[in-house]
């Protein structure tokens, strides 16, 4: 088992719902690998204390959010993976806002349809791909906003799980990048906007980025992201950076190197 598969297996093991040679495998594989072995120990932690988190009253926005999931249920959005053990990725017991009861609803009503015995049920699997879509983007959404600063990784972690034209975890990532007070959580926000390299949004958004940063580590991570992409758009925001005063050695560096890269 590799690291990519073991990760696909995290919230199935919280749940304990792996069959018994997928979880030899999964255990074997978190003993040979300390960075599994740490990123499931610090979700373990993370659902634990979100089991504590009393559950809030349904906000005005539910019954929004409810239509536009039906809508889309109604009239299909798009293709996900296949599906598999989709009530594994939800927690045991409700603890992020209305996620999980919002996402038993819509689950619910899948299940309904695909009760009533009709010949093209390819439609409903479809749309209980979706359901599971928003459901990881709900979550997603919600430990981003949360407080703690390992919480917000979490966050981070899921945003992988993420459709890549998902404009709203887009939206998040770039905001936590701008707007994070952990150093630690703006870099690996920075690491996961690597999977929305194709959209010229997160281009953009990395680019005008480079100015509203004061910390060197978060700088250079975007000048080396902006590089892997070849983002020759953004070499007059690093001049403008280079000709900044009171800028870090280490990023001048880096950013003539950029320069010379990316033309």
């Amino acid at each position: 088992m590799n690291c990519e598969k073991a990760r696909e297996h995290f919230a199935d093991d919280l749940a304990g719902t792996l069959e018994p040679a997928a979880a030899a495998d999964f255990r074997s594989h978190l003993l040979e690998c300390r960075a599994c072995r740490e990123e499931a120990d610090h979700m373990r932690t993370t659902w634990i204390s979100l089991e504590n988190i009393p559950e809030p009253d349904p906000g005005p926005e539910m019954r929004t959010r409810f239509y536009q999931m039906l809508d889309a249920y109604q009239q299909g959005r798009r293709e996900a993976a296949a599906p598999r053990a989709w009530w594994s990725w939800w927690p045991q017991q409700p603890a992020l806002q209305f996620a999980l009861s919002l996402g038993l609803l819509c689950a619910g009503l899948v299940g309904g349809h695909l009760a009533t015995g009709r010949e093209n049920a390819n439609p409903e699997i479809s749309q209980l791909r979706g359901e599971i879509h928003n459901m990881r983007q709900l979550v997603t959404l919600s430990l981003l906003q949360q407080q703690s600063a390992s919480d917000r990784l979490q966050g981070v972690t899921w945003s992988y799980r993420a459709e890549q034209s998902d404009t709203e975890v887009l939206s998040a990532l770039l905001h936590t990048v701008n707007q994070d007070q952990s150093v630690n959580v703006r870099l690996a926000a920075v690491d996961a906007l690597r999977n929305f390299g194709h959209s010229p949004v997160a281009r953009k958004g990395l680019v005008q980025s480079l100015s509203k940063q004061n910390s060197p580590l978060i700088q250079i991570a975007i000048i080396d992201l902006l590089v892997e992409l070849k983002e020759r758009p953004a070499a007059p925001a690093l001049r403008t950076l280079l000709a900044s005063s009171g800028l870090d050695e280490n990023v001048k560096k880096r950013i003539e190197q950029a320069l010379q890269q990316i033309g």
